[in-house]
């Protein structure tokens, strides 16, 4: 295990958890946020914790065991996607609250509503966008599906009218072969 997986990740975890739940419920608008980051480490480690007994990747590393691990597959496949996600949601709001509205002139308590809440407002948006893109798959999916049903796309057709004709016509043909070489 590396340093950022022991320390960064955790810390990272922690700081979003702090920012999205504990800010907006413990300290008041008028007042600045202290961040002791021993407490964002402990919160992002339990919950680090928690998160890899439910991700699917994890099981390769278990499955594996601590001495034969691949350290680039976990550092690619692992390591990399949890940290650009980390700080994504870090950066995005802080630049958003510390970066755009006082530059629009905001008064000092709305520029401190909107810095104790970006972070909540950024999840809720792509929590929103989450479900739309879902939403498009599911409904581009049903049209898809109700296209094919209806026109067969992808199924072989048959005109059963000239089938059972040609299939009367060979067995009058046979009936008749048959009756010829008796005679």
């Amino acid at each position: 295990m590396g340093v950022e997986q022991i320390f960064i990740i955790p810390v990272l975890i922690g700081l979003v958890l702090e920012l999205l739940v504990i800010v907006p419920m413990r300290v008041p608008v008028d007042e600045t946020p202290v961040f002791l980051l021993y407490q964002d480490w402990a919160l992002g480690f339990i919950f680090l914790k928690i998160w890899t007994t439910l991700v699917t990747k994890f099981e390769r590393v278990e499955e594996d065991g601590f001495s034969r691990l691949q350290g680039l597959w976990v550092l690619k496949e692992i390591v990399s996607p949890i940290l650009m996600k980390l700080l994504t949601a870090l950066c995005v709001p802080y630049v958003l609250a510390k970066g755009v509205f006082p530059m629009l002139g905001c008064p000092l308590v709305v520029n401190s509503a909107v810095y104790r809440f970006a972070w909540i407002g950024c999840l809720s948006v792509s929590f929103f966008f989450s479900c739309a893109k879902r939403c498009h798959v599911w409904f581009i999916n049903l049209h898809n599906s109700i296209r094919d049903d209806r026109y067969l796309v992808g199924r072989r057709l048959l005109n059963f009218e000239e089938a059972a004709l040609a299939k009367r016509k060979s067995s009058a043909s046979e009936d008749d072969g048959e009756g010829d070489g008796d005679t």
